[in-house]
């Protein structure tokens, strides 16, 4: 391996350091004095737990107890530069698109997909609630 895929190799771990280890159910963190989930690179990922109620309250009840949190968005080269795909390990998507108010969801093999300007603004009314990391 020459240095600089190893080089590369080593930033791509480090971005990815704040992808949660395990994802929680939103009802789980919920019921949390104070609501987290482990990180891959070994810390903490906090929510802000008015974001978690407006979230529940805003959402269909089918949505909200198969939703997993944070939400991951994974910058994925093969579909587009500003594309993200939206890891669903339950609701995310519907949940996603819910929240940001649109009508349908982009798809490809299989998978749900979104844009950046549409992930920066989820970030800026949701902080706590997503998290970008690179595949």
């Amino acid at each position: 391996m020459s240095f600089v895929d190893e080089w590369l190799s080593q930033t791509l771990r480090k971005i990815n350091d704040v992808l949660p280890r395990k994802a929680e159910p939103l009802n789980k963190l919920l019921e949390m004095d104070e609501p987290f989930v482990e990180t891959v690179g070994g810390g903490r990922h906090y929510f802000d737990k008015n974001e978690l109620v407006a979230v529940k309250q805003a959402l269909p009840k089918e949505v909200v107890e198969n939703l997993f949190l944070p939400i991951v968005f994974s910058k994925n080269l093969s579909l587009g530069e500003h594309t993200y795909v939206i890891k669903a390990r339950g609701t995310e998507p519907e949940a996603f698109r819910i929240l940001m108010n649109i009508r349908q969801l982009p798809k490809a093999d299989d998978v749900h997909y979104t844009y950046k300007p549409l992930v920066a603004e989820f970030l800026n009314r949701y902080p706590t609630l997503g998290v970008v990391g690179y595949v």
